[in-house]
């Protein structure tokens, strides 16, 4: 009898044991997935705030460079999971797939009360050197047909070019209404007047005035409504640039990553450069 009720506590103890083993795999099958998720969660978040570190590195380094604008393009990987690349300058403005116009991305946008305004580098080639300017697609069909009256006799853009408390002012020759619509407009050789009276043609006085360390600035403006042959008001015009050097953008953009155990976070903003005031005509710089 002893004998028997030892092996029914051996044969209890076994399938005892085995339950015990069964439901710690089944409990391990289900922790173990579940702490991986966790460790993801805890990699992404990691990832997400090092980007933020990258972005915070590159605005620090712009402001550090030069505090009004950044000069040129850089890339930094610290070796502690962290990578930003600033992108300030450029010889096409705006940059693909970065204009502002909400008919089509590759343009930008000059509206009443809303200028362009551009600190322009040395050593560059006006001649080669080009503006075009073109009302949106506002039916969206694909023509760009939408046309301003006046055609031929309306001033629509005036352009000024300013460094060191001089500015030289267009003098009949605005851009006209016939410039618009993917027109090349080159300032080379147009007339200005200073304040004071002096004259000087547009390329003339960049060369004379503008270089280090009196970084000139280009502004343009529209002086006339914008209106079409249709009778309707377009809301701005669309334009783009093309210059031989590059020149700091209007708006820079940021590219911050940041990496923590196999997780990449990528943020991007679009940190604006300079703002201009109508109204008061001056610029600021940020």
């Amino acid at each position: 009898m002893k004998k028997n009720h030892s092996w029914s506590a051996l044969i209890i103890s076994i399938i005892i044991t085995m339950i015990i083993i069964l439901v710690a795999i089944y409990l391990l099958d289900k922790i173990v997935p579940f702490s991986r998720d966790i460790k993801g969660i805890e990699n992404g978040n990691i990832a997400y705030y090092k980007a933020n570190t990258a972005l915070n590195e590159a605005l620090l380094s712009m402001s550090i460079s030069t505090p009004w604008y950044e000069t040129g393009s850089s890339s930094v990987v610290n070796g502690s999971g962290i990578a930003y690349q600033v992108i300030a300058m450029g010889t096409v403005l705006p940059r693909l797939w970065e204009g502002n116009s909400e008919y089509d991305k590759d343009w930008a946008i000059l509206a009443p009360g809303k200028p362009i305004q551009l600190v322009l580098s040395t050593g560059m080639n006006w001649s080669t050197s080009i503006f075009k300017f073109r009302v949106p697609d506002l039916n969206r069909d694909g023509n760009w047909d939408e046309t301003l009256s006046g055609w031929t006799v309306l001033p629509i853009i005036n352009w000024a070019l300013t460094t060191n408390g001089e500015t030289l002012q267009a003098s009949g020759s605005q851009i006209m209404a016939n410039n618009i619509n993917n027109t090349d407009v080159n300032l080379t050789g147009k007339n200005g007047l200073t304040l004071s009276g002096s004259a000087y043609t547009f390329d003339s006085f960049y060369t004379t005035k503008c270089g280090t360390p009196n970084a000139c600035t280009l502004k343009l403006s529209l002086i006339n409504p914008l209106v079409l042959t249709t009778n309707e008001i377009a809301p701005y015009l669309e334009y783009q640039g093309t210059f031989n050097v590059p020149i700091p953008l209007q708006t820079a953009t940021v590219e911050a990553q940041g990496y923590a155990g196999g997780f990449r976070k990528n943020i991007t903003r679009f940190i604006q450069q300079m703002t201009t005031n109508e109204a008061l005509d001056f610029t600021v710089f940020q």
